[in-house]
């Protein structure tokens, strides 16, 4: 059996073959990142790769001066002995699965990744492939979502409902992910005005 692509080393997922480390939990040479959230992209290292419409916000997370490479989904990238391309996570602008092939063996790692329906970013893209590194954080079977666009119903009402009461509606939502899409969301259902942290400016 050939060695594996991609193996676990204490800075985190490396590929010896491309020479580079995906999502990696401390600063190295080379690392890809599948989106911007804190628990995937971390500052330190050298050199980035991620896909291009989520550059604006890793360099918002990561600093301005960060070395940091946006190439389009399914753009392929010769990294070592490796062939690299990224596709559609689906999770959060920019979000996507890292696609590494070697001698006819393809890995793909997703990060997070979400296969409802997201206004805010391009749907998520099944990878055939041979070998799947996945997150599942809602995996097992008690994790059961009503779709969202039910959910931006019962906002709407529930805003609705404060505004006749004389109440300030008061949203707490994560500022990368969650609060475009409770925005993109409210916004099939009105046309108000909404007020947003200065965190979700700064995403925006």
């Amino acid at each position: 059996m050939a060695d594996p692509i991609i193996t676990l080393r204490p800075e985190g997922m490396y590929c010896a073959a491309g020479d580079f480390y995906i999502d990696p939990w401390r600063p190295v040479d080379r690392a890809i990142l599948t989106h911007a959230h804190a628990d995937h992209a971390r500052r330190g290292s050298k050199s980035y790769l991620a896909e291009a419409s989520g550059v604006g916000i890793l360099r918002r997370r990561l600093g301005e001066n960060a070395s940091i490479d946006g190439v389009e989904y399914g753009a392929v990238t010769n990294m070592g002995a490796t062939r690299v391309s990224l596709y559609p996570a689906g999770h959060v602008l920019g979000s996507a699965q890292v696609l590494v092939e070697r001698g006819g063996e393809r890995w793909v790692v997703t990060g997070d990744f979400k296969r409802a329906d997201d206004p805010t970013c391009k749907p998520f893209e099944v990878i055939r492939c041979h070998t799947l590194v996945t997150e599942a954080t809602f995996a097992l079977p008690i994790f059961s979502w009503p779709a969202s666009e039910v959910v931006a119903k019962q906002i709407h009402e529930w805003w609705k409902d404060c505004q006749q009461r004389g109440l300030p509606a008061l949203l707490f939502a994560y500022s990368l992910g969650k609060a475009q899409r409770v925005l993109a969301e409210l916004a099939k259902l009105t046309d108000q005005e909404v007020f947003a942290h200065g965190a979700v400016h700064a995403i925006n």
